[in-house]
């Protein structure tokens, strides 16, 4: 009987040292299920973002952040004369607030020295005009940064208002790209939510029904 009794004392007390660790790791579990999002997938919410744009001034193209200001200076890429030119532009990095308006978001994920981005890109200019509320961005990795001025040139898209080109500071791009094929173009919803992936090369015919 003392057998069976101290038998039983010793199951009693193993089973509530599991149930008392098991409840905080489930917990644990179901919290870190709930902070990972598949953001390849599509309904997925719109990463965090934070473009750091470039534009043309017509002699050169600049960034427009203190970050970027600082990292050229540093770097000696911008003459003295230039550093006020950066400054009294008064531009920020382009973050979700800035492109929500109530309308469709395309971001092309890019290598500006990739001959089919270019060519996507120049399909864009071309039907520019189904571009009446919609925004397109450009978002290239940091370390390319350095060419999207050539890039920004050669293909003129400062002088269309709908068109973003910059580099990418929040890893963006590592959370929405699928590894396929360059260029990615992602289209979100009004509500920024993810709702069509092209990888490659892609006609207008596709994409204009997502255009607003």
């Amino acid at each position: 009987m003392l057998r069976k009794l101290l038998l039983f004392s010793l199951l009693t007390g193993s089973l509530n040292a599991f149930s008392q660790t098991k409840t905080p790791l489930s917990k644990a579990t179901e919290k870190k299920k709930d902070t990972q999002i598949e953001y390849t997938q599509p309904g997925a919410p719109m990463p965090p973002l934070r473009l750091i744009p470039y534009y043309d001034t017509g002699n050169m193209a600049i960034p427009n952040t203190e970050m970027a200001i600082k990292d050229s200076i540093a770097h000696k890429k911008i003459k003295k004369r230039d550093r006020n030119v950066i400054q009294d532009t008064g531009k920020k990095a382009v973050t979700n607030a800035d492109v929500n308006n109530g309308a469709n978001l395309l971001v092309m994920t890019f290598n500006p020295l990739c001959s089919h981005c270019e060519d996507e890109t120049m399909l864009f200019e071309k039907n520019i005009a189904y571009f009446n509320r919609s925004k397109l961005l450009l978002l290239s990795t940091t370390h390319m940064r350095e060419y999207l001025p050539g890039f920004i040139k050669a293909f003129h898209t400062a002088e269309y208002p709908s068109i973003i080109v910059g580099s990418d500071s929040s890893n963006f791009s590592d959370k929405v790209f699928l590894f396929q094929a360059l260029p990615q173009i992602n289209i979100y919803n009004a509500d920024r939510k993810l709702i069509k992936t092209f990888t490659g090369d892609v006609e207008i015919d596709s994409l204009k029904e997502y255009i607003q």
